[in-house]
């Protein structure tokens, strides 16, 4: 049966052993917390004021068996700091944990969440992640680990590390095995229980280093002020418990490492609560000055990803509104397979799209979509894969791969916008046939770059006039280097050089004829790729991968103002908003592969999110109209 704590209305404490103390406590009948005391595992006698020293130290190192689940909401304050809200829930036998932080009178801003395989690490303000493995080497159930006698040393609880402030509270035995002594000073109740108030002294000093509210039947700690290590009575931080409940039955959902929603701080212990999303509705092609935000989304089906072509006003995507739910662009066929961008021209007033019309991948369409009225128009079709296509700068042309995957070989071809006077480039006559098969690189002009595609070696870089076919050679360059990339008013191209001696990778900007205009960044290890132009030029970003992480990086094309913008554990992706002010980055992180736009004067980034997309669902290959 529940043992009462306190049993009528006033209750009064004649205490003489340290003097006398009188506490009163009213409204006692809204004491209905969960009373450890009842748990099987609970202690024959409580703390009080006439315990010594010795069976305080020993309710501590005991106190993990004294409960099986608890929930702990605490406000926890040190001098020069803002105070902060944590609440906790902890599963000891399925070694589970979960904790947020944020402002006492806000929303929360980061979540920790294990299951006791993976951990979860959630900021909330950002939504960047990140998991790890969690528990290994240790058996679920979990079983605390039982003081040695007559030392009574025990190794450190698992759990204690990873919940923020409470780990001492929460697991006291860690403490109660340093050197010293407890003194009881007081009694109070607090969230609801009975505190036995102690002061712990080190052996080698004369005043306390801290002072606990010990709930008496459990050894958990209630209250507790930090003093100077070597001893005092200034306050230097404290952490207070406003609720704790033992022994509650955790839906074992709210320990799981999946997000689909950012939660919140909860009022119930048994139910999880989520950030509200204000309704809004989409307001249309033209209505967000900063243009729309294109996105294919993947949901999580088994054994077939569910997949669609969404978009968004690009105000609610860097943070600057609230989003409605994303409006669902009609597509020309079923999304199967592997995806490819929407590439926009250069007027972002259409886009080019290629995706196998087929089951088994073999015919391939290239479309063109209208954003106005959501229609595709078809304006070539291959047996062949292709590649993602390529605008002229004027946007009268498209040019793009076509390759045999299974037999091998490959071709350039170019189309009119409007789908007429298709041409196989590569077939001119004019390019060696040495060289075949010959790769595009990128337009210059109304000119495409070709190259021979064969590995290793040096080979000719040819400008192709596409209207006519004539065909110039331009320089000689290293066939393994990476791709060159137009800047946006065609007179520059961007590319990465790779010295096979030094394995160093220069990031440099150079001239139609080959020469180098300007060395941006020089790295000594790793791989620099994805290269990309902001739409004024002014800026070039690129990605350096290296076997632990894939980094951001952002360049005035001048070669000042190198700036890491983002770093992420997996690949990126990334494009420039139309003014160049943003960086839309495509990564996978902690709860599933996400957008984030990352203001380029703050650095500071921001997930895209969206009503009815759960945070798990991926958001892949954004492309951004204006």
């Amino acid at each position: 049966m529940r043992r009462a704590i306190i049993s009528f209305l006033t209750l009064t404490l004649l205490l003489t052993a340290c003097g006398t103390l009188e506490v009163t406590l009213t409204n006692s009948d809204a004491l209905t917390q969960t009373p450890a005391s009842d748990s099987p595992a609970a202690g024959p006698a409580p703390l009080g004021m006439s315990s010594t020293s010795g069976e305080i130290r020993q309710l501590l190192l005991e106190s993990p068996f004294r409960w099986q689940t608890i929930f702990m909401d605490a406000q926890a304050t040190s001098n020069g700091e803002s105070p902060r809200r944590v609440q906790t829930w902890v599963d000891q036998p399925a070694l589970s944990l979960r904790v947020f932080s944020g402002p006492p009178d806000g929303s929360a801003e980061t979540l920790r969440v294990a299951d006791g395989m993976s951990l979860l690490d959630l900021n909330l303000q950002t939504g960047e992640s990140s998991i790890a493995p969690f528990g290994e080497g240790v058996d679920i159930p979990f079983t605390p680990q039982a003081p040695i006698l007559p030392d009574n040393v025990i190794e450190s609880h698992p759990l204690i590390s990873h919940v923020d402030r409470l780990g001492t509270l929460i697991f006291p035995s860690e403490v109660a095995q340093n050197e010293g002594t407890f003194k009881p000073v007081a009694m109070e109740a607090i969230a609801y229980r009975l505190a036995l108030v102690v002061e712990w002294t080190y052996i080698q000093n004369s005043l306390p280093s801290y002072r606990a509210w010990v709930d008496v039947s459990t050894g958990v700690f209630l209250r507790y002020q930090q003093f100077e290590k070597s001893g005092g009575t200034e306050v230097l931080s404290e952490v207070a418990v406003t609720r704790v409940d033992y022994d509650l039955p955790f839906p074992r959902d709210l320990f799981s490492p999946v997000v689909t929603a950012l939660p919140d701080f909860s009022a119930d212990p048994l139910v999880a609560a989520f950030v509200a999303a204000a309704p809004t509705a989409f307001v249309g092609e033209d209505a967000d000055p900063l243009g729309l935000v294109y996105s294919f989304l993947a949901d999580n089906s088994y054994p077939v990803r569910v997949m669609r072509l969404v978009r968004l006003p690009a105000a609610c995507v860097i943070g600057a509104s609230d989003c409605p739910e994303p409006e669902v662009i009609k597509m020309p066929v079923e999304l199967t397979s592997s995806l490819q961008p929407l590439v926009w021209s250069s007027a972002r007033d259409e886009a080019a799209w290629a995706y196998p019309v087929n089951a088994d991948q073999r015919i391939w369409t290239l479309y063109l979509f209208n954003p106005l009225d959501k229609s595709w128009k078809e304006l070539a079709q291959f047996n062949r894969t292709m590649d993602p296509p390529m605008w002229s700068r004027d946007g009268t042309w498209l040019a793009f791969r076509v390759q045999d995957l299974r037999q091998g070989g490959s071709e350039v071809y170019a189309v009119r916008r409007d789908g007429s006077d298709l041409k196989n480039l590569t077939a001119s006559e004019e390019l060696p046939a040495e060289g075949k098969p010959y790769v595009m690189d990128a337009w210059l002009g109304e000119n495409v770059l070709l190259r021979s595609g064969k590995p290793g070696g040096t080979g000719t870089v040819y400008l192709m006039r596409v209207e006519d076919g004539f065909v110039t050679p331009l320089f000689e360059t290293l066939l393994t280097k990476g791709s060159f990339v137009e800047s946006p008013d065609g007179t520059l191209l961007a590319t990465v050089d790779y010295d096979s001696n030094s394995q160093k990778q220069l990031v440099k900007i150079i001239t139609p004829d080959g020469k180098t205009l300007r060395d941006l960044a020089t790295f000594a290890s790793g791989s620099a790729l994805g290269l990309a132009w902001s739409p004024d030029g002014a800026q070039l970003a690129f990605s350096h991968l290296t076997d632990s992480a894939s980094s951001v990086y952002v360049i005035d094309s001048d070669g000042r103002n190198l700036r890491q913008v983002y770093t992420s554990a997996t690949d990126t992706q990334f494009i420039f908003s139309p003014d160049g002010k943003y960086l839309l980055v495509q990564t996978i992180d902690g709860t599933g592969e996400h957008l984030y736009a990352i203001n380029l004067a703050t650095l500071e980034p921001y997930l895209a999110q969206a009503p009815g997309i759960p945070l798990n669902e991926s958001w892949m290959l954004p492309s951004w109209k204006k």
